[in-house]
């Protein structure tokens, strides 16, 4: 999983959470063409310091999950690059029962220092979570690269030029950043730069495999950009996880309610949108890959009228969160079945 945030110089604290995991590896790198120093005495060697420093301090994980002292907390450096870190060791239930057979969630905080502002992309296993919960003037475009302008802004300069300022609330706290092609391209940079300093021996492959890649992203790009000659440009749906895409492309997404699919609406909520509906002539509502349509039968009959005796058409916008539904799709086919659906629904 690759975690993007914009740093200011200075300390910052990380806060790493997960379930049943003792150890894991975090690689930093700055971004926008700029590589960190590799620093090879973080190592075996110096992975192994870091597991000490964090067994030392399992209590302020363990009893106070929401307060650090910035003092007592192990260090890293961004210019590092790779760390091997630690979770503190479970403690046993207060009777001295051992609950190993249960799921334990680990709390984890570092400090990371900083030597030049910029962005900082982080690399660290899926099922780790990555939150930076203190820091001088840190943004939270958590999963999203600026960098995907500095060797393609050229081609791009039309609708791109805009997109490192999100200064739109939506966009610096929805994570789904890759739902923009660009900013998923940086992404794969990313883990590009990780992959060499890792197996540096394969820097070839890595190069010339994510090269072919990012090719592919920048065409898929270009498809989303046609979207400008379309109708319209609002969008109806049933989950706020479009803020990157709207801001790349000019789109309005209006939804039912906000980054959590599994929230419930308000009759509220879903009278604004059918009015939404009605006064935009708006005909399809679009839904994620793991909503059924059940779920807004009665949303879709609130539209039925005389132009629409059946109401709003429901098409789907892949977010994908999880694993495909259908085997041999991946994040090109997804992508390439969102814009599909969003030239449909937009008229184009």
């Amino acid at each position: 999983m690759i975690h993007i945030y914009g740093l200011e110089e200075g300390e910052h604290v990380l806060e790493f959470e997960a379930s049943d995991i003792e150890t894991f590896d975090l690689v930093v790198l700055k971004m926008g063409g700029a590589h960190a120093h590799h620093h090879h005495e973080h190592g075996e060697e110096g992975h192994d310091d870091h597991e000490g420093e964090h067994d030392d301090h399992e209590d302020d994980h363990d009893d106070h999950e929401g307060e650090h002292d910035d003092h007592d907390m192990p260090e890293i450096h961004a210019e590092h690059v790779a760390h091997r870190l630690s979770f503190p060791e479970h403690h046993d239930d207060h009777d001295g029962s051992e609950t190993s057979n249960e799921s334990h969630v680990e709390h984890g905080m570092i400090t990371l220092h900083v030597d030049a502002e910029g962005d900082y992309g982080f690399a660290l296993p899926h099922d780790v979570e990555l939150h930076v919960v203190k820091g001088e003037g840190h943004d939270d475009h958590d999963d999203h690269g600026d960098d995907d302008h500095d060797d393609h802004g050229d081609d791009h300069d039309d609708h791109g030029d805009d997109h490192d300022d999100h200064g739109e609330e939506e966009a610096r706290f929805d994570p789904h950043s890759w739902l923009d092609p660009l900013s998923f391209r940086a992404q794969v940079k990313v883990v590009r730069d990780a992959m060499i300093e890792a197996f540096p021996e394969g820097e070839d492959t890595f190069t010339a495999n994510a090269e072919a890649y990012m090719v592919e992203l920048v065409t898929l790009d270009e498809g989303f950009a046609t979207l400008s000659g379309c109708d319209a440009n609002e969008v109806v749906a049933n989950h706020d996880a479009y803020s990157y895409m709207a801001e790349r492309y000019d789109l309005e997404f209006i939804t039912v309610h906000g980054l959590d699919p599994e929230g419930e609406p308000t009759a509220a909520d879903i009278e604004e949108v059918v009015d939404k509906i009605a006064e935009n002539s708006i005909k399809v509502f679009f839904i994620e890959e793991f909503t059924a349509e059940d779920a807004v039968a009665s949303l879709v009959d609130e539209t039925k009228n005389d132009a629409m005796p059946n109401g709003v058409t429901v098409l789907t916008l892949y977010t994908m969160e999880m694993a495909p539904k259908t085997s041999g799709d991946d994040y090109l086919s997804l992508m390439q079945k969102n814009l599909d659906n969003l030239k449909s629904g937009l008229g184009c």
